[in-house]
């Protein structure tokens, strides 16, 4: 566990030597995928428990979305594994897929970090702290796109068009499991926020 924090946050920087902390076994690509399936089931699943399914209409969502974060997870290692295949390069896939999937947990952790030192430092100053998160979203988003391709790039040693090639892939892979999400949800997810919105208008009213 050492190693792979270690190589999370060498990549993290830009150190392409990172990658020889993660192994390049299909055991290493299941612990890696575990953290994340433990942590869908806890946000997505246990929820149900709690409710009782009192909500079919709830059950039905969080579990759409329990299937939406999987299918991600499983296009990321199709995907990875799909480019070195076509690109006769299949030597350090696993590697690959095993550093990214750890590698999605440093920005992550940067943001939350980022969100409790702005949160202790401007809690009386709403404005700045919006202003300041969504300043940090974006450099969320930027890094993150950044990182995979460089892992990428430096895990199947591949060129840098060829790294973007898979990482466009995975975005637009992403993008249709969760508009099918949106789509097949869109009645419910409306009426909720219509509701949300009466609830919030009402308290203001108060």
């Amino acid at each position: 566990m050492k190693s792979t924090i270690r190589g999370m946050f060498m990549l993290g920087r830009g150190k392409r030597e990172g990658i020889h902390e993660f192994s390049n076994s299909s055991d290493s690509v299941l612990s890696a995928l575990a953290p994340w399936i433990a942590l869908a089931v806890a946000v997505n699943l246990l929820p149900i428990l709690m409710m009782r399914f009192k909500d079919i209409h709830a059950v039905s969502i969080s579990i759409s979305m329990f299937l939406v974060k999987i299918c991600c997870l499983l296009v990321t290692v199709g995907v990875i594994h799909f480019f070195a295949s076509l690109w006769n390069n299949e030597v350090n896939w696993k590697q690959t897929v095993v550093a990214i999937l750890w590698c999605f947990w440093v920005p992550i952790l940067d943001f939350f970090l980022f969100f409790i030192i702005a949160g202790l430092l401007f809690s009386g100053l709403p404005n700045i702290f919006m202003a300041l998160f969504g300043l940090a979203s974006v450099l969320y988003i930027a890094y993150s796109v950044w990182l995979s391709w460089f892992v990428i790039k430096v895990g199947l040693q591949t060129t840098a068009s060829r790294s973007i090639a898979i990482v466009v892939s995975l975005i637009i892979s992403s993008t249709v499991i969760y508009s099918i999400f949106v789509a097949c949800n869109y009645s419910y997810m409306a009426q909720m926020a219509q509701e949300l919105q009466q609830q919030i208008e009402q308290a203001k009213s108060h």
